[in-house]
């Protein structure tokens, strides 16, 4: 990777990004994500506690108030741990339609194109599995429960100066502060390369992946997804551009995602959250279905795609 190879990446990312986070916060000052939550709130609840139909409609706008608002009922004793895993379980197709409309579209889709959708479609079947999991079993559960209509009747989509100005202002609010971050371990990663360091790593690595079929670069990759899957997603741009096959493409996003996870996520970012909002045992089971479970089928998806392109 030369000097130029690193320029187009960093600005292409920025772009794409910025863009992004426009788009995203056009669709939450418009309204429109609030038309999709109710259309979405209406397929999920059948199968969910009634007390927690909200809940798949909040992942589409903020994970976290999903959880402030689950954590409160629980706590309350308006509904059972299991009721919050079925719950938390059928929001994850809520979160894959908020990744899609607020990153893999915006954002990923510039960088990489078709393989783009490739990796919703592969990623999406998986929530969808979980999802029909849990109408099968919620509705059985809860049929003898009254489900009330979530109220979203009134919703006014919203076009004017205003919003368009609000959206860039809170876009760029955003990209900004994520521009900072970026460039930071972009830079680290750099330096990684450009002293060799990260190609160090890759030969410790190399036994391991090599009966994935992985050479150098893609070695490269699922080392920089364990630090950053989104600078992966950069080299991944540059494998595409080297004429990779997309089995491989799509093997390494799934395994350095997987990776990343089950390496780094779980113990610096979830689990101290999820610890800070439930008891300690539901916290741990939420880990498991919400970290672990996504996390091993994408390392194993990831292995058998790799084995596809070999």
């Amino acid at each position: 990777m030369g000097l130029l190879d690193f320029l187009n990446l960093y600005f292409s990312s920025i772009f794409s990004i910025t863009f992004g986070y426009f788009i995203a916060e056009l669709l939450n000052e418009t309204n429109l994500i609030k038309l999709i939550g109710k259309k979405t709130s209406k397929i999920v609840k059948l199968g969910i506690h009634p007390s927690l139909s909200i809940i798949p409609t909040l992942y589409l706008v903020s994970p976290r108030l999903a959880h402030t608002n689950a954590s409160a009922l629980l706590k309350r004793g308006e509904i059972k741990p299991f009721d919050l895993y079925g719950a938390i379980l059928a929001s994850n197709f809520s979160l894959r339609i908020m990744y899609i409309y607020k990153y893999y579209l915006p954002v990923l889709f510039p960088l990489l194109g078709v393989v783009t959708l490739y990796f919703i479609g592969l990623r999406i079947i998986f929530d969808i599995f979980l999802l029909v999991v849990v109408i099968i079993v919620g509705r059985k559960k809860y049929k003898n429960i009254e489900i009330n209509d979530f109220n979203l009747n009134n919703i006014n989509i919203r076009f004017s100066k205003d919003v368009l100005k609000n959206s860039i202002i809170k876009g760029l609010k955003l990209s900004i502060d994520f521009i900072v971050k970026f460039t930071i371990i972009f830079l680290i990663m750099v330096l990684m390369i450009s002293f060799g360091l990260l190609e160090k790593i890759s030969i410790i690595l190399f036994p391991i992946f090599k009966n994935l079929g992985l050479d150098s670069l893609g070695i490269s990759y699922i080392t920089a997804s364990i630090i950053s899957p989104r600078i992966a997603y950069g080299i991944a741009k540059i494998m595409l551009g080297y004429n990779y096959s997309i089995y491989t493409i799509l093997g390494c996003m799934f395994l350095g995602n997987g990776l990343f996870v089950l390496t780094y996520e779980w113990w610096t970012r979830i689990l101290p959250y999820y610890t800070g909002l439930y008891p300690k045992d539901v916290a741990l089971k939420l880990l498991i279905i919400q970290a672990f479970l996504p996390s091993i089928y994408c390392v194993l998806l990831g292995i058998f795609l790799l084995k596809l392109a070999t």
